[in-house]
């Protein structure tokens, strides 16, 4: 036995125990959904440098666009348009990263779709629209927002 054989074991714990666990994705997709949903503006922008696809889906077919903008991450949002994200995307749901934004209150996520294009007259099939959400919670900044860029 070498001199350092009683220390392996002792190492393999603590590298154990302090180890954080790393989440197992499914797809490259739910990686960087998830990673634009908790903000990780690092992970992102790694991942927008390897070449990853800016619009790709999960399986509810959030883009991570979309998971930034329901979370209020402004820089996520603005690093992902600058990548080329669309912005006129919609979710299995039929909502756009615009009306994600509204429904969270995201006024300054809002202004940031709108000012890359988002179309702020959609209407999903059911017929909501980013305005009518952010009249539901009375949002009187997002609503004047909206309209101000043509929203109906």
């Amino acid at each position: 036995m070498t001199r350092f054989a009683h220390v392996i074991p002792f190492l393999f714990v603590i590298s154990y125990c302090s180890s954080t666990p790393k989440k197992d994705f499914a797809t490259p997709a739910d990686q960087f959904v998830d990673a634009s949903e908790r903000g990780d503006e690092d992970l992102v922008k790694n991942l927008i440098a390897q070449g990853g696809n800016v619009n790709q889906r999960n399986g509810n077919g959030y883009t991570p666009l979309m998971s930034a903008a329901e979370r209020g991450r402004l820089s996520i949002v603005t690093q992902l348009i600058a990548a080329g994200a669309n912005v006129n995307l919609v979710n299995k749901f039929s909502w756009t990263a615009l009306m994600l934004a509204a429904v969270g209150g995201h006024t300054d996520v809002a202004q940031a779709l709108i000012n890359a294009k988002a179309n702020v007259r959609y209407r999903s099939p059911t017929g909501e629209t980013a305005l009518q959400l952010a009249e539901r919670d009375n949002n009187a900044a997002l609503i004047s927002i909206l309209k101000q860029a043509g929203a109906r």
